[in-house]
């Protein structure tokens, strides 16, 4: 947007001058904050070039038909999430907000998860050959990220209280971050960027390593590690979050040390037991059928099973190529739309 054009514009009809100095003072801020400019909700769903009527239906139906909520395996093999997926019309204008907005503005360079050209590895890499490792959890943490949180990141950016209010209700489901929206976990990243500087001040004066991934904290170096959860407490309770205590764990050199699944001792590896398992997990596919397998297991009823298999060899082949790829080998070598027994 051409600031000059539009002062230009807004002079040539007689806009009162005082208004004319406010709007462009606006449009200033936000431009310098390197964020699209949103003068109101009507701007905005033009920006998103949808007409009134569909915009009326996203914006103002109950948000609980806009979601279904759908239970996933974790990529650690361990349990369930659940997780709030919005409707593929939704989906459409946070991508959008995603996109245009949010990744305009820069996260924390310790923020690991959900961040462009980073992964669990990157995370992990950062803690190799400690001797202590500190593993602290987030309880809670995108539902601990409110709307009124959301709102005042918007705010933050320089948009104007109506607008701010419109972009939080698209990027929040009952009152808080929904765990699925695409927009999600950039937010998240944006609201922690003061918890992850106080943070790495705390580990740089300790000279100890630091990164997060998502609601995972890691710290790691020596023995001044122990005498920092207090601190870690302390700090993420000033910021808004609670810490896990039944999750948070101090590991030795001695023992297996790992960073979000990884080993990381001497070097970045799989844990033995996760491609074992999963090795086991298609031999018996391969010989008992698909759907038997399941049956046998108590997971006929499960969804995204083929996902979750293909999301444990695709965590593998990050850490270990050969690894990795073997198991694709013989994921892909299965009829998956086969439910009898390969002889």
């Amino acid at each position: 947007m051409d600031l000059e054009v539009l002062q230009s514009k807004m002079i040539e009809q007689n806009i009162a001058l005082e208004d004319i100095e406010s709007t462009i003072s606006y449009a200033r801020t936000l431009k310098e904050n390197g964020v699209p400019v949103i003068f109101d909700i009507q701007h905005l769903r033009r920006l998103l070039k949808i007409t009134k009527s569909d915009f009326k239906r996203l914006y103002y139906t109950k948000k609980k038909n806009q979601y279904k909520t759908v239970e996933i395996p974790k990529n650690n093999g361990k349990g369930t999430r659940l997780l709030s997926i919005p409707s593929i019309d939704l989906k459409y204008i946070q991508r959008w907000i995603l996109d245009n907005i949010l990744y305009k503005v820069d996260i924390s360079t310790y923020a690991v998860g959900f961040a462009k050209g980073k992964s669990v590895v990157v995370n992990a890499s950062y803690h190799i050959k400690q001797e202590y490792v500190l593993k602290m959890d987030i309880k809670d943490f995108f539902p601990s990220i409110t709307a009124n949180r959301v709102f005042g990141l918007f705010k933050s950016l320089g948009y104007s209280s109506s607008v701010a209010i419109a972009l939080t209700n698209l990027c929040t489901f009952d009152n808080s971050l929904p765990q699925g929206a695409p927009t999600s976990p950039y937010i998240s990243n944006l609201i922690c960027r003061n918890l992850d500087y106080r943070l790495k001040n705390l580990c740089q004066k300790r000279n100890l390593k630091f990164s997060r991934y998502a609601d995972d904290i890691t710290i790691s170096g020596g023995r001044k590690v122990k005498k920092s959860i207090p601190f870690v407490e302390k700090i993420l309770e000033e910021e808004g979050f609670v810490v896990n205590e039944h999750k948070t764990k101090i590991i030795f050199k001695s023992k297996r040390q790992q960073v979000t699944g990884i080993v990381v001792n001497e070097k970045l590896s799989v844990p033995k037991y996760i491609y074992k398992n999963l090795r086991q997990e298609i031999y018996y596919i391969r010989k008992f059928g698909l759907e038997s397998h399941l049956t046998r297991k108590g997971l006929e009823n499960k969804s995204h099973i083929r996902e979750h298999y293909y999301g444990l060899a695709n965590y593998i082949l990050m850490v270990d190529r050969v690894k990795g790829e073997r198991i694709l080998s013989e994921l892909n070598e299965i009829n998956w739309n086969k439910l009898t027994p390969i002889k």
